[in-house]
């Protein structure tokens, strides 16, 4: 299992640590259901290069990186050349996920490359962002990147709030989250946030895709998003109850984890 995370989070965001608590990794969760989780950071993000000119990434871009990520890792798994105490696996299903951002980049790299077995689409849309700020739903599209913004930047996640985190989440929780807010690349971040920008690649998946959104999440619609996949044989939609847009920090987000891996097994 594959997995990228959203804009602002680097690959932390899936193996996110609380003092005292246990169950908020879901690199964690979902290794100890069984499965082989690799944690990659985006193009420009964490621990992975930094293009000399970042306009440059664009999705497209990005995602020929993923792929061939994907594929290397892929292949030292099967013979058991990735780590010492890892063995090798032989054949396996690759499983493709991402939240926001990475969803973006999961429904980009799947249509144009077909790197996965299936794909997991977490808190993102196949018609185009949209936030919840003051109690008001609202198009996240900020429209064309101007030539004198800075490649890199800083989101003020106060802002976000209401969007990505349900009224229930503990301010500790939040706390942590906060510490681990990362610039993001402003092409990747801003391409992600356009209308209908991920439409035409949705509709050219052929595998089968499951969609998990908050009941606070960026889709205007979230009930007409399964219909963008219509290249694809299986499509689910789990719309997780009392979660805002990071479904990880939720307190219902263990029912979003018994979903995915339901799921993974109905595909036998």
């Amino acid at each position: 299992m594959f997995l990228l995370n959203g804009g602002t989070y680097d690959k932390r965001y899936f193996h996110f640590e609380v003092d005292g608590k246990t169950d908020y990794s879901a690199a964690k969760i979902l290794t100890d259901k069984g499965y082989v989780v690799v944690l990659l950071d985006h193009f420009g993000i964490g621990d992975s290069s930094r293009a000399n000119d970042e306009r440059l990434i664009t999705r497209q871009v990005a995602a020929t990186v993923n792929d061939a990520a994907v594929r290397q890792i892929g292949a030292q798994l099967k013979v058991g050349s990735l780590a010492p105490d890892i063995p090798p696996l032989g054949e396996f299903l690759y499983v493709g996920g991402g939240h926001s951002m990475g969803g973006m980049q999961t429904i980009t790299t799947q249509a144009n490359h077909q790197t996965y077995d299936c794909v997991l689409v977490l808190g993102y849309t196949a018609i185009g962002v949209h936030l919840t700020v003051d109690e008001k739903i609202m198009s996240a599209d900020l429209g064309p990147i101007r030539e004198d913004e800075p490649q890199y930047y800083l989101h003020d996640r106060s802002r976000l709030r209401e969007s990505f985190h349900w009224e229930d989440v503990p301010a500790n929780v939040i706390a942590v989250d906060d510490s681990l807010n990362v610039e993001v690349p402003c092409t990747l971040s801003r391409q992600s946030t356009m209308m209908g920008i991920v439409t035409e690649d949705a509709g050219r998946i052929e595998t089968p895709v499951h969609i998990c959104l908050g009941e606070r999440d960026v889709s205007p619609r979230p009930h007409d998003e399964p219909g963008y996949y219509k290249a694809s044989p299986y499509v689910t939609l789990h719309i997780l109850p009392k979660s805002g847009h990071c479904q990880s920090f939720a307190s219902t987000r263990m029912e979003m984890y018994d979903r995915i891996d339901r799921w993974l097994h109905s595909l036998d």
